[in-house]
Formats: structure tokens, sequence, C-alpha cells
């Protein structure tokens, strides 16, 4: 700023104090600038020194660092206005500057600040003697002579203020030229506004975290922090790590503990381990350590990958004819042995990653990795897994990778059955054979064969004892149907039986299985059968009928005491009983006065009024005779028809074995079986209506006795039809007792045979052996 001229007046101040006054001006500016640039370059290296101190502690982010230099900037500011700007540019008047030295100098005693002001006043307002002016700067200048102007300012402070700028300044280049790098670091993080960290003799290192110092676990699970030190020579590893953390409003601490001891040695790191548990909600921490520290760090919960729905696409081998289809996974599934297995499945988030273990306990667990984000950055939510040929059971489990990193927590299992092909069905049974046949003896089998995919052959196998099997196949012909119906017959004589042989014989038949370990073959029961004489058959089939003759005597006399039984049921009215009548010969008062007569301890107890009544356990005595009597036909009828099924099985058993003749096939069937399913199908099933009826009227007596007197006369119907078929059992077996008779004098006519031949032939070699003894 140029100062204003001096105003003209009528006298002019001396050259000396002019030029006294001008240094003074000149001193105070001098002053100004030497306080305003110390106090300029304090204030600078006093933020560098705690700018550098704040980011050596603390390395704050750069918000906070532009913060700081935005601090500064206004200090400085205000400084350099405040004792600098402000103070240069003000304009110091002449008079200002003679009462600074009048106050400060007391041998001028007003004559300076007198001087002045009278050397600019106007000269059209000067009314003083010139005489006076010139004494009065006479005194001034005598004042002025060699005057200190030093003294006029506080030198101390200056000194002070300048001697903190060069200390300040003089660290500061100090620090940078023996500190090259850190304050090239200083200079790059609180200028630059760099990330860069400070050297430490701690560095610790947060394992699993991005950049941006986050990591993602899956909600509930539990994270195991791992911060690792570096433990090389000029390292420092401390004994504790703490974490602050912050979780939702709570917040607290917590101290890692070692995991070992790492060895001082280039490139060791001593690790510090910290459970996070079930952590469901983000979590924000900090971590230090010696000098360093991280922070912050985020732990994001996100959710984890799991198998929303799953569905097999099975594609059946070929000798099942059956479509391929789709299968909703519900449990462990079975699917047929062969088939390949699609395995569909969608996912409730994208996943970059699929792990498919096989944990089958045949094989040691394979596992197999499908890249599921070849090509895209967001992963699928849908995968497969094909299985070619399911030929074990095999359980697969999935662990998914998804797009934040996250591995499933609980991996899905699926367990797949692999169902064997199941054999052929052979339900076939030898019809009208027992234990022992002829060797003549003709054997029918009937009954069904039956496969889920089809039958592709059927056959017999048949042998005695000691020759080899025989596969005889089915006449029936096999275009591989699900159901073959079987009636066959094998005839025995091809095979020459003897008597005491055993007869072998099983049905069996194959599928049309194209796996690789061929069709499977189902077989019936095997069924080995004795060989025996048509004459020891007969005998066997003779103790069968005696003992079903037995068993038809004791149905017969079962049902006749049914039908006895059902006669002595009692329908009278109670009142009529002659129980309730008196003794012959006794009056009824006299019967009274017997009654009062008697003791009261010899009287029968009091009658329980809640007892039932006679005519109550009467009607329930009737329903349960009734009942009795019903359950014995129906039980007669069943016994009856085993019966007429065990003889028509004992006709058979002679017409296969080809030792019957038409009067014993007659007499069993006409005079025996068909009689016995006669009674069954029209007989029994009247009385069992009639005694039905008889029951459903025992509340009538009138009734109930006409209805009973019915099943009675039904009763002596059947009776009278059995012992007729029993007369026709008898016959028969004085039909076999002749058998029997003819059969011995047969026998005993053979054995006189072979004996009368025996001792001829003894007879002949006596004669033999006399002539040779009498020859010479």
């Amino acid at each position: 700023m140029i100062e204003a001229p001096e105003k003209r007046s009528v006298v002019r101040l001396a050259p000396q104090l002019v030029e006294l006054l001008a240094r003074l001006r000149r001193a105070i500016r001098a002053y100004a600038w030497t306080e305003g640039i110390a106090l300029v370059v304090a204030v600078l290296a006093g933020s560098f020194w705690l700018s550098l101190a704040l980011d050596w502690l603390f390395e704050p982010p750069a918000p906070l660092r532009i913060g700081l230099l935005a601090v500064v900037a206004v200090a400085l500011v205000w400084v350099a206005y405040w004792f600098i700007l402000r103070r240069i540019f003000v304009h110091l008047a002449d008079r200002s500057l003679a009462l600074v030295l009048e106050r400060r100098f007391g041998q001028f005693r007003d004559s300076l600040v007198t001087a002045v002001e009278l050397s600019q006043a106007p000269a059209e307002k000067a009314e003083f003697d010139p005489a006076m002016f010139d004494e009065t700067q006479r005194q001034a200048l005598a004042g002025a002579t060699a005057l200190p102007l030093a003294r006029v300012f506080d030198l101390k402070l200056l000194a002070r203020r300048t001697l903190l700028a060069i200390v300040l300044l003089g660290a500061v280049v100090g620090f940078g030229v023996t500190q090259r790098e850190a304050l090239a670091i200083w200079a790059r993080r609180s200028l630059l506004l760099s990330d860069e960290m400070w050297p430490r003799k701690t560095h610790l290192v947060a394992v699993g975290f991005d950049p941006q110092g986050h990591t993602k676990i899956a909600r509930g699970a539990d994270l195991d922090l791992v911060v690792q030190a570096e433990a090389a020579p000029g390292r420092e590893a401390p004994e504790t790590v703490e974490i602050r953390y912050e979780q939702g409003s709570s917040r607290g601490r917590e101290t890692m503990g070692r995991s070992g001891n790492a060895a001082i040695e280039p490139g060791a790191l001593q690790n510090y381990v910290h459970a996070f548990k079930a952590v469901l909600t983000p979590l924000k921490f900090y971590i230090r350590g010696g000098d360093d520290r991280l922070g912050p760090l985020y732990i994001d919960v996100v959710d984890s990958p799991t198998v929303g729905q799953m569905m097999l696409h099975c594609e059946y081998p070929e000798y099942m004819h059956r479509e391929p289809r789709d299968v909703r996974v519900a449990g462990a599934m079975s699917i047929p042995r062969g088939t390949r297995v699609t395995v569909h499945a969608e996912t409730n988030k994208d996943i970059v990653q699929l792990r498919v273990d096989d944990l089958s306990e045949e094989q040691t667990p394979v596992a197999n990795t499908v890249d599921l984000a070849a090509g895209s950055a967001t992963g699928s939510r849908q995968f497969e897994y094909v299985i070619p040929t399911l030929d074990r059971d095999t359980t697969l489990r999935f662990t998914l990778l998804d797009v934040d990193g996250i591995r499933s927590r609980d991996p899905v299992r699926l367990s797949l059955a692999a169902v064997d092909d199941e054999a052929p069905q052979v339900r076939v049974q030898l019809a009208g054979i027992g234990t022992a046949i002829t060797s003549k003896a003709r054997l029918p089998i009937a009954g069904e064969i039956s496969d889920d995919y089809g039958v592709a052959r059927a056959w017999f196998e048949c042998h005695s004892d000691e020759d080899a099997p025989v596969d005889q196949p089915l006449s029936a012909k096999i275009a591989g149907q699900d159901r073959l119906p079987v009636d066959e017959a094998i005839e025995v004589e091809r095979f020459s039986l003897q008597p005491k042989h055993k007869f072998h014989l099983a049905a069996l038949a194959s599928d049309t299985c194209g796996l690789a370990d061929g069709p499977k073959t189902g077989i019936s029961q095997r069924w080995v059968l004795d060989v025996v004489t048509p004459e020891q058959l007969r005998s066997m089939l003779e103790a069968r009928e005696l003992l079903l003759r037995r068993r038809f005597e004791t149905i017969v006399q079962e049902l006749t005491e049914s039908r006895d039984a059902l006669a002595r049921i009692d329908l009278a009215p109670p009142a009529t009983k002659e129980v309730d009548k008196p003794k012959e010969g006794e009056k009824p008062k006299e019967k009274e006065a017997q009654d009062a007569a008697q003791p009261a301890a010899e009287k029968s107890p009091a009658v329980d009024p809640n007892a039932p009544s006679a005519a109550e356990r009467l009607s329930t005595l009737r329903r349960v005779q009734a009942e009795r009597a019903l359950q014995n036909c129906q039980r007669s009828a069943d016994e009856t028809l085993g019966l007429a099924a065990a003889f028509d099985s004992i006709r058979e058993e002679l017409i296969n074995n080809r030792v019957d003749t038409e009067e014993l096939k007659l007499r069993l069937k006409e005079g025996i079986a068909d009689p016995l399913r006669g009674i069954c199908s029209d007989q029994f099933p009247e009385l069992e209506r009639r005694l039905q009826t008889f029951q459903a009227q025992l509340a009538d007596p009138t009734a109930a006795t006409a209805a009973r007197d019915a099943a009675r006369e039904q009763a002596d119907a059947i009776l009278v039809q059995m012992r007729q078929i029993l007369d026709k059992m008898l016959e028969l077996e004085t039909f076999n007792e002749v058998l029997d008779l003819l059969r011995g004098i047969i026998d005993s006519q053979e054995q006189i045979s072979r004996e009368t031949k025996q001792k001829k032939k003894d007879k002949v070699k006596r004669l033999l052996d006399d002539d040779e003894g009498s020859t010479p």
C-alpha cells in the first residue's frame, strides 16, 4: 500500500527527524514480517510434526487426513492474515510514530509530537510562531540523537518466536535429511492421500479378507479368524492381539490366543486364532497388536447355498421296456440297477462350483468338481450331474460354492439304492401227486410264472439220484410275457426209475435282464419223490383212506351230538319250570310254615337287586347254546368239504401213478367225494340258514320251537346221507381188504415159486457133486 502524501504546511520537519520516523516505520514493518514469517513457519513445522505423529500412531483414513489438511490451511491463513497482512498494509502516520517514540523515550517531552503536528498543519491554519517551532524542533533533535529504536520492540518475544520457527524448521529439515523414506511416506499419505501404510516392527495380516477388508460367511456359521504376524528377524510378533468389535449396538473386546510359537526365521509367521460362534448379523471389528493395527474389517453374513428342489431323470435299461421319467427326490431313492440317472437340482442362490463326493462303501470316496461359472460371472441356480449306469448302491454328497465364496454349511446327500432285477416268480405245484410215485407215474404241474419285465425261458429240471439233471422245456409258447400260465405234465417212465430211487423235480425260469451279470433265474420248490412199487403206493393210499374214514366218523359223531344238544335247549317260560312247583305230597302252606320255622341263620342271604333275573339268565343260556350249534354246523361243513378234497386227491394219485381201476375211481368219486361235496353245497347251507332263523326267534318260544324242530330235521337228513356215505367207505375198505388178500396170495405164490426153483437148483447141484465124487 502506498502511503498518503504529507499535507503542505508552512514549516518543514527537520530531515533528521524525518529519517528517524522513516527508520521506525521500516523497523516496525520488518518486525511484523519477521514475526509473521516465523509464526507461519512454526505453524507449518508444528503441523508437520502433529500430522506425522497422528499418521504414525493412528494411520487415519484419507477423509480424516483431508480434514487435517484443511485445518492446517485455515490456521496458516489466519496466522498470515493476523500477523502479516493486517500489519504490513496498515498506514503508519508520522504522528503515530512520534507518539510511540514519545511514550518509549521520555527525553522528547512532547517536542517530537509537537514538531510533527506543526509540520503537518496546513498553511491556512498555522497560528504558531516559527521561532517557537524551531526551538521545539531543536529539542526534538537533541532527544533523537543516538536514539536506540530497538527499545521500541519486544525483541525477546520476536526472538522466541523466531527461534521456535528455526528449531521446528531445522527439525523438519533434519528429519527429511535423515529419514528421507519416512518423509516420503508422510508426503504420499498426507499430501497425496495415498493408502500406503507406515513400516512397523509388527506386521499383522488378517487371513481371508479382501482388499476392502470384507469377508463373507453363511448365516449362523462359525468363523475361525486367523491373524498372522511376521516372525522374521527384525520383526516383532506380539504376545497378544486384541479384537475390538461392533455388532449392531453392542461393542466388545476379545483377546486372540497364540497358536503355537513360530521360529524366528525368514518367512516365519505367528498365528493368532479367535472363533466367532454362530454369527447371525454383520460384524465390524479392529485388530491391534504390537505397533500395528488392522481395520476396520467386516464380516458380512449371507445365506448358505443349498438345494431347494431335486429331480431324477431316469433312463431305464432296454430290457425293461419302460419310458424315461422324472422322479422327485424324497428321502432314499430306489432305482433299478443299470439305469442312467441324471440329477437335476435348483439352488436358492447363484453357485459357481459344484463338488460331488461319491461316498459308496465299496470304494474310497471320490470327489468330482464341476465348474458352473465358465463364461459367466454370475453363476447359475441350476445344475445337473449324470450317473451313466447305476450299478451299485450310491450315496452322493453335493457341496455348493456360491458367488459370495460360501460353501454349503450342510452338504446335500442323495442316497440311491440300486434295486436288483428280481428273478422270475415260479409259483407252481404238483397236482394229484403225493410224496411217493411209481416208475410209470405222470406228474401234473400247474401254476404261474411271472416276471416284472417278461419271461424269456422256462423249463423243468428232472433227475434221479444217480443221473445228471435233464432239462425239459415247457410246451407253452414263451414270447416275453409278464405272466405265463403253467399246465404241464412230466412222464417219469423215460427215466427208468426203480423202487427205492428218489426222483428230483423243480421248475425254473429266466427273465430278459440284459445287464452285465446276465438273466436272473427263478426256481420253484424242489420236490424229492420216493419211487415205490404199485403195491406199496396202494397200501399207502389205503392207509390214508382209513384215516379219512375215521375222521369222517368223528364228524358224524360231532354232528349227532350237536343235533342232540339242539333238542335239549329249554324253550319253556321260567314260571312253568318244575323247580318252581312244590314237591309231590307237600302243600304250599306247609312249605311256607317250614320256611317260617327255619332259623334266620340258615336262610339264604338276601338277593342282590342288581343281579340278573331268572328269565335273563335263561335267555342268555339259550343264545349261547344256539350260537354253539351254529358254530358246530359251520365247522362240520368245512371239515366235510376237506374230506371230499382229500378223497379226490387219493383218486388223482391213483390215476397219475397209473395204478387205478375203473371200479375204484367210481367208488372214490361217485360214492364218496361227490356226495360229500353235495352235502356241503346243498344240505349244510340249509342247516345253517335254519339255525340262524332259530337264533333270531329265541324271544318267541313258539316260533323258536318250530325253528328248532326244522333245524333238527335238517340235521337228521344230513346224518342219514353221511351214514350212507360211511357205508360206501366201509365197502371200499372191504374191497381194499380183498385186494390186500389177493396181493398176499400172489406174493405167497411168487415166494413158493422162487423157493421151488431154488430147491430144484440145489438138488441138481448135489447130483452133480455126487457124480464127480464116484468117478475113479
